[in-house]
């Protein structure tokens, strides 16, 4: 479903102006925050046909990840990376990422930017990326560069929301945390970003990731992040097979009753449709916040179990997701092949298998339960 924005929230769910709810079904194109500076693929097809293959799967929108220091460079992206958009040779990194934006836009596409890392490299270990400040940069200066893009794209509707960092966790400075009001405070690092970035504009969606790789809302139930618009606030979790999950086993371990345990104690009981029998005991006397899973996926070889059941979760649970990633060919800066994308080698047509077929259905499963009004 293509709605219209300016979205908000709702009871759990991101709606429409007339109260149509809508579920971001999303992908991750990523690039711009990595040894390139720029979003991989356009040496293999125009922007303008890229976008719509997105759009021909069936996703809704994007998860656009950058780097603070894709922000600020100035020097144009190398020409190899551009050989089927000529159009851009000369351009910096921003400037692209302007084309991008735009042209998702055209597309119909809605868009939420995801500021990834703070130095253009991959992502995420523990190194100088882990927190929103380090070596590289302060938090003014973060905040600073988030003022630059929400300015930069308000005339853009379709850019809806803002994902203020990736994966704040454990790294070389410090550990993130939740609530102590201290430096490493993501709560209260994210809550200032989001009331000043809202006050740029307030139609945005403040997109606030957990703790520990985004795997930990626990305490957001309690310690939740207070707006001075609330209605425009989504927490945001991720999820793949590898993470912990309770008895010292895997979440990709777990049965399905064991895995909707451990998923709702780590973040899905902030959710619409929150399971009543989790076991966090903590008085929820907030409304639901819709949850978007920003990065989930599998890959080819890895077992069908883990993406079907985490798939009935979200249908269940009623809630917004992204797969990570779109992409396909050689990491930047990298040898190693991305495998987990969903596009062939030439980025003109989508890669059949088992794990787009399950993509595909939880979309049209999502699309129909909604057309009905089944909440």
């Amino acid at each position: 479903m293509f709605l219209q924005p300016p979205f908000t929230t709702s009871d759990g769910y991101i709606v429409d102006h007339s109260g149509k709810r809508l579920l971001l079904q999303s992908v991750n194109w990523y690039g711009a925050s990595d040894a390139d500076n720029v979003v991989m693929g356009l040496d293999h097809n125009h922007i303008s046909a890229i976008a719509s293959l997105i759009r021909s799967i069936g996703f809704n929108s994007v998860r656009l990840p950058f780097s603070n220091q894709m922000i600020q460079e100035v020097e144009p992206i190398a020409s190899e990376k551009l050989t089927r958009n000529p159009q851009l040779k000369g351009k910096s990194p921003l400037t692209i990422l302007d084309v991008v934006v735009e042209t998702l836009a055209t597309e119909g596409l809605l868009t939420i930017l995801n500021n990834h890392t703070t130095t253009s490299m991959w992502c995420c270990n523990y190194d100088d990326n882990a927190l929103w400040f380090g070596s590289k940069q302060t938090t003014k200066q973060w905040l600073e560069d988030w003022e630059i893009l929400v300015e930069r794209y308000k005339h853009i509707p379709q850019m809806i929301g803002v994902d203020l960092r990736n994966e704040v966790r454990a790294g070389p400075f410090g550990t993130a945390n939740w609530g102590k009001d201290d430096d490493f405070d993501w709560h209260r690092a994210a809550e200032v970003a989001g009331n000043h970035l809202l006050s740029i504009n307030p139609n945005l969606l403040i997109i606030v990731e957990g703790i520990n790789y985004s795997a930990d809302l626990r305490q957001a139930g309690i310690q939740p992040i207070r707006l001075t618009y609330p209605e425009q606030l989504v927490y945001s979790p991720h999820v793949y097979s590898w993470f912990g999950g309770f008895d010292g086993r895997s979440l990709g371990q777990l049965s399905y009753p064991e895995l909707c345990h451990s998923l709702d104690d780590a973040w899905g009981y902030l959710g619409p449709k929150a399971s009543q029998d989790n076991d966090k005991n903590i008085p929820i006397t907030n409304k639901p916040v819709p949850l978007w899973i920003s990065e989930m996926g599998a890959g080819p070889s890895d077992h069908p179990k883990f993406l079907a059941s985490l798939c009935r979760y979200i249908q269940e649970r009623e809630l917004s997701w992204a797969w990570w990633p779109l992409n396909t060919g050689k990491k930047p800066n990298s040898e190693e092949l991305e495998t987990w994308g969903l596009v062939n080698s030439d980025w003109n047509n989508p890669l059949e298998d088992w794990r787009l077929k399950l993509v595909q259905q939880l979309i049209d499963t999502q699309n129909r339960q909604f057309e009905k009004g089944i909440h």
